[in-house]
């Protein structure tokens, strides 16, 4: 036997006893050595126990099986997970599904491995059906641009308002909607449909629900200060509205003068049968209303409640019920205003809760919201500790309170 012949069988012996060891090693491993998933689980530690049989947008899951740690690419439906090898083993990988909506559904979590084979497990994304939050302005003008914020909207989506006319759609994010309002649409709820679900806003369009003042037919007429009313094209968002101008110091409690002013009194006996405003209960409730601010800073707008009968000036004064602030400057302790556009403001029947001292520096308390004191409504800015002739040029319209 040549040398040749020798180094050939020694060869031989030794791939034979690599590929032994390689299937002892196999026979070893679980599964025989290829990738398993078992199960998917929560990964909440106090909830290992807590099989998944699907997940939502952005979940974070554990992806619990045999022989996972050559995974390279993570798939839910046809949307890549992000993967971090350091969250990968053999036994289980930590990933969060894709926040965005999958273009086809497969119900499929597929795994990547590094020699490119696959492995695929029926694994269904929960997603939501629309979820309509907000609307930046409810009285936008026929032809202009709406905007919803809310969650889950994606495409294909459509919008259709009350009478069912359908709305061009302008723009689309996850948490974002835009549109144009159509010729002709009327008041009520907003439909959004997507694949995964169809849904009728709880705001409403143009909002005619419960609606106290819209400074047109609906107005403080009769009362002490029925609040300085203007119509000026420029500001105008449907009609009258209501003006609150003029500057500010510290604590000043200012009426009104010609020109601006900064107080509206609506007692309910000058036009409504004797009631209140709310029925239920007040926590069900919000107060809404358009506003359009030009500028202001250092003071509150006191949102103050009082009975039906009420004929006098103590609403403010007597705390006769708790009262709202509405304080937009506050957060950023600087000027505010809204861009030169009208919005939707919302203010929940339980932040109604304050009562002021007086005299001295004005300080807010406690104070508990009682329903059956609330059948007249004033509002009245005033001057806080920080303002100093600080500016106020704010326009409210369509207040209204109804359910959330």
């Amino acid at each position: 036997m040549n040398i040749i012949n020798k180094y050939t069988l020694f060869l031989m012996l030794l791939i034979g006893i690599a590929v032994t060891f390689s299937a002892c090693e196999r026979d070893e491993l679980p599964n025989g050595g290829e990738p398993r998933i078992m199960y998917v689980r929560v990964t909440n530690p106090t909830q290992s126990d807590s099989l998944l049989g699907g997940a939502f947008l952005n979940g974070l899951v554990a992806i619990m099986g045999e022989n996972l740690g050559s995974t390279v690419e993570v798939w839910f439906n046809d949307q890549p997970a992000r993967v971090n090898p350091a969250y990968v083993t053999d036994r289980s990988i930590l990933v969060n599904v894709p926040a965005n909506s999958p273009e086809e559904v497969n119900d499929l979590l597929t795994l990547v491995f590094k020699n490119g084979n696959r492995l695929e497990y029926f694994f269904p994304i929960n997603i939501p059906e629309p979820d309509l939050v907000t609307m930046e302005n409810e009285f936008i003008g026929t032809g202009e641009l709406a905007v919803i914020h809310g969650d889950f909207f994606f495409a294909p989506l459509s919008v259709k308002m009350a009478n069912g006319i359908e709305a061009n759609v302008v723009e689309i994010t996850k948490t974002k909607l835009s549109f144009t309002i159509p010729d002709g649409a009327e008041p009520g709820p907003i439909t959004v449909q997507t694949n995964f679900g169809t849904v009728a806003s709880g705001f409403h369009y143009r909002d005619e629900r419960n609606t106290i003042l819209n400074f047109d037919d609906k107005t403080a007429a009769g009362s002490w200060r029925s609040g300085r009313l203007e119509n000026n094209p420029q500001h105008s968002l449907d009609g009258n509205y209501l003006v609150l101008r003029g500057k500010l110091n510290k604590n000043e409690r200012a009426e009104d003068f010609a020109g601006g002013g900064f107080v509206m009194q609506f007692w309910g006996h000058t036009r409504l049968p004797e009631g209140n405003f709310i029925t239920g209960d007040p926590a069900d409730y919000v107060l809404k209303f358009e506003a359009k601010v030009i500028d202001w800073y250092g003071s509150y707008l006191n949102i103050c409640w009082s009975p039906w009968s009420n004929n006098g000036n103590q609403e403010y004064w007597a705390n006769l019920n708790a009262r709202g602030l509405w304080r937009p400057w506050e957060k950023a302790n600087a000027p505010y205003n809204t861009n030169g556009k009208w919005v939707t403001i919302t203010i929940p029947m339980s932040e109604m809760r304050y009562a002021q001292s007086v005299p001295g520096d004005i300080v807010y308390t406690d104070m508990k919201f009682d329903k059956t004191k609330a059948g007249s409504l004033s509002f009245w800015m005033v001057g806080t500790p920080v303002a100093d002739a600080s500016n106020v040029e704010v326009f409210i319209d369509n207040v209204r309170i109804v359910e959330k």
